[in-house]
């Protein structure tokens, strides 16, 4: 009898020893980041089973590809880390400079995995753009691949496929120490009636990574860029209101009231999409003060049709001194080039979606931030966050 009440004892300590380590989880092998570029609501039902943030936002507006990007592996949004957007004018050159791992100012997912295992953690990324590719890698990266074929177009099974080569190449996820696999697709391949759809190369790459290296030893973060590209045509199909703001026009026509106030000169210097940089150095020369400049722009500015807001960052980099937002439904235009420029509005919501990996299955309704995803990606795979952010993980 005595034997017996041992045994049971000695059955109840290992099973509360094996629920217990089960609690306490184990950290994933590999994490695969996934941005979809312009993903709504209708995400891919493969992941129906996974822990799902049906509200996500992006806590900042102007949102593009690359600013997007860089605010999911840094945790934080381009006031910290200045990804401003794909693009931005340089305030000495007045050039535009592309998007950079170089010109991100804090540290990401990636640079913190270095840290944390010494270099031997592995980061690779894949985008159709080289530029996007660099970019969600961060400072420190492995391998990158992207499609350098300009008379081939990649598709979603083309990207799936080289992910896979990758993991494969490189041994992701084949050791304790957690490796990142970043990966970068586009809706447009989303509704497609063929098998090259984002619905089928998800599960591909799903289901051959978990074969590989186990389900529960892969953790997958799928979340979306955060805006959509407006269709105006359809505006004035339905006499919806919109009209035109033409970049180029608008600091020429500031310029004009600024020497009317002050005399003849180059107040504005540069403009970019809807951003317009003043001549500091003439308003330093004339001795007038920056912010006077910038409440009598702002008042010449609100003036105009289509405008509804003037924000003022100065001296802010990769931005200009006075950022416009256009009334809903309005477009840009470059006079000189007439060149239509894309006006990006963030979403309503997006989702924020974490699968494998033992990650439970549940749908919350209450609005998250991206900024989230960064620190629990670190906690879960055991590293320091980046040291930008400032919100808590999400589990």
């Amino acid at each position: 009898m005595k034997n017996r009440y041992l045994y049971v004892t000695l059955l109840t300590m290992l099973a509360l020893s094996t629920q217990a380590q089960a609690q306490k989880g184990v950290s994933p092998r590999l994490v695969v980041n996934i941005t979809i570029d312009q993903l709504r609501n209708d995400y891919p039902t493969l992941f129906d089973d996974g822990l799902i943030y049906e509200q996500g936002f992006y806590p900042y507006n102007d949102v593009d590809l690359s600013s997007a990007i860089s605010s999911v592996i840094t945790g934080t949004s381009p006031f910290y880390h200045n990804i401003t957007g794909d693009k931005w004018l340089n305030r000495n050159s007045l050039q535009t400079v592309t998007a950079t791992p170089e010109n991100i100012a804090v540290s990401t997912l990636s640079d913190e995995l270095k840290v944390a295992t010494k270099g031997e953690g592995k980061v690779c990324a894949v985008a159709v753009k080289k530029e996007t590719a660099a970019l969600a890698s961060g400072h420190n990266v492995d391998r990158i691949i992207w499609n350098d074929n300009k008379k081939k177009k990649w598709n979603a099974i083309n990207l799936t496929d080289k992910a896979l080569q990758l993991l494969a190449e490189e041994e992701l996820g084949q050791d304790s120490i957690p490796d990142l696999l970043l990966l970068s697709y586009d809706t447009k391949d989303q509704n497609k009636s063929d098998d090259t759809t984002l619905d089928n190369a998800l599960v591909k790459l799903v289901r051959e990574i978990e074969n590989l290296i186990g389900k529960e030893n892969a953790l997958f973060v799928v979340t979306s860029t955060g805006y959509t590209e407006e269709n105006f045509s359809e505006y004035a199909k339905y006499n919806i209101p919109t009209g035109v703001y033409y970049t180029n026009r608008t600091a020429n026509l500031l310029n004009m009231y600024l020497g009317a106030l002050w005399g003849q000169g180059k107040y504005v210097e540069g403009s970019y999409r809807n951003q317009l940089y003043l001549n500091h150095q003439l308003l330093e020369g004339k001795r007038i003060a920056l912010t006077d400049a910038i409440n009598k722009s702002k008042e010449f500015l609100l003036q105009m049709s289509g405008v509804k807001r003037v924000d003022t960052h100065l001296y802010e980099q990769n931005i200009g001194d006075l950022v416009v937002e256009l009334a809903p439904g309005w477009k840009m235009q470059n006079d000189d080039t007439h060149e239509q420029i894309q006006v990006k509005k963030q979403l309503a919501y997006f989702p924020i979606i974490f699968y494998g990996a033992n990650v439970p299955a549940e749908k919350v309704k209450t609005p998250v931030s991206i900024e989230r995803i960064a620190p629990t990606i670190a906690k879960t795979i055991r590293i320091r966050a980046p040291n930008a952010c400032m919100t808590t993980p999400l589990f």
